[in-house]
């Protein structure tokens, strides 16, 4: 039975909205994805932009207005139609994402939200998915995993977990019910 679904980020429930970054805006979102910690990102944004204040501001800055949310009903739906079933975001980025998922997905519909630059893990390496199944103390095929990126997906697959791989026009509900169907017949 799958307890958790979980939800990589951008490009599965965040879209980049084609916008003009400056170029020092352009070099910073460069740096968002895989970092260990927000140290890790600072050491590296810090040689753009030195003073950590204006820096900090700035990747805010460039969150706020470089993301929109693709469906905004998404996570009730689900909620909605699985209540039993907990709902997590799982995605590499820098730790200062929490306030825009807080302000423009939450509505008190996730479980929990899981950010590589805060548990020094990052996808596709494995040990990014053991923290999740340690955390919940689930097994592998408990979990669905919703990603963009294949590596990712393959990576999650290897060790057992269910994952749909997103496209631009994936229907995610319909994935979803497809996959827990399946996994109903199976049991």
């Amino acid at each position: 039975m799958i307890k958790i679904i979980a939800f990589d980020l951008v490009g599965v429930l965040v879209k980049e909205k084609d916008i003009d970054l400056t170029e020092k805006e352009d070099k910073l979102e460069r740096l968002f994805g895989p970092n260990l910690s927000d140290e890790h990102y600072f050491s590296k944004a810090s040689k753009i932009v030195g003073d950590k204040d204006e820096l900090v501001n700035i990747t805010k800055g460039i969150i706020d207005k470089l993301y929109e949310v693709k469906d905004k009903d998404l996570l009730l739906k689900i909620k909605e139609k699985y209540p039993e079933i907990k709902i997590i975001i799982a995605t590499n980025h820098v730790s200062y994402i929490k306030d825009y998922i807080k302000k423009y997905l939450d509505n008190g519909l996730l479980f929990d939200v899981i950010i590589s630059a805060d548990i020094n893990q990052i996808k596709p390496d494995k040990n990014f998915y053991y923290y999740i199944l340690y955390k919940y103390n689930i097994n592998p095929d408990e979990l669905l995993f919703l990603d963009d990126n294949n590596e990712n997906i393959k990576s999650a697959d290897d060790i057992g977990i269910n994952t749909i791989l997103i496209y631009k026009d994936t229907d995610i509900i319909n994935e979803i019910d497809n996959v827990l169907k399946t996994y109903s017949k199976s049991i």
